[in-house]
């Protein structure tokens, strides 16, 4: 029996379904944004590269990105320690998305995009600026990773950032 691409993730139901119809609700991302929120807010619980059998490593292993689980805590890290202010994270069952947690979902579709200018310069405004070159980094090692896991975070042309933000 073929399971669908979210039993494969593991998204937690609080995450899937039907969009509620207002903006900013988790439920109208696309899957591929939806783990990246999730991503965001399990690591926001350890905000350290996750141990074994943790929900952030479970899930990335199911999702088969295992291997980018690293970039993805490293990136992070820099937002923890190179922001110019603290990031807005929700609790992973929050229904809603803050505008730090939309900005961080939409950089990694910039990486994933090929639109390295646009990306450095939002992360040069964000963040001090050796911390946005390893930000840079790894959200570009992650971004990549996540498209090969069929995961497109990049919006078509024209609608860049039309929906989260």
């Amino acid at each position: 029996m073929e399971s669908s691409s979210e039993q494969r993730l593991g998204t937690p139901r609080t995450l899937v379904g039907p969009g509620c119809g207002r903006p900013g609700c988790v439920g109208n991302l696309p899957l591929g944004e939806r783990f990246v929120l999730w991503a965001l807010r399990q690591w926001r619980q350890d905000q350290a590269l996750p141990a074994e059998g943790s929900p952030l490593h479970r899930g990335f292993q199911m999702a088969g990105l295992l291997a980018a689980l690293p970039d993805f805590a490293i990136a992070m890290d820099a937002f923890l320690f190179g922001a110019r202010r603290a990031m807005k994270i929700h609790l992973p069952t929050c229904s809603k998305v803050s505008r730090d947690e939309a900005t961080l979902v939409a950089l990694c579709g910039l990486a994933q995009g090929d639109l390295d200018g646009p990306m450095l310069a939002s992360l040069d405004l964000m963040m001090a600026p050796t911390a946005s070159r390893v930000a840079a980094i790894r959200l570009k090692a992650f971004a990549v990773a996540l498209s090969s896991a069929g995961l497109r975070l990049a919006p078509a042309a024209g609608t860049a950032g039309a929906r989260l933000n």
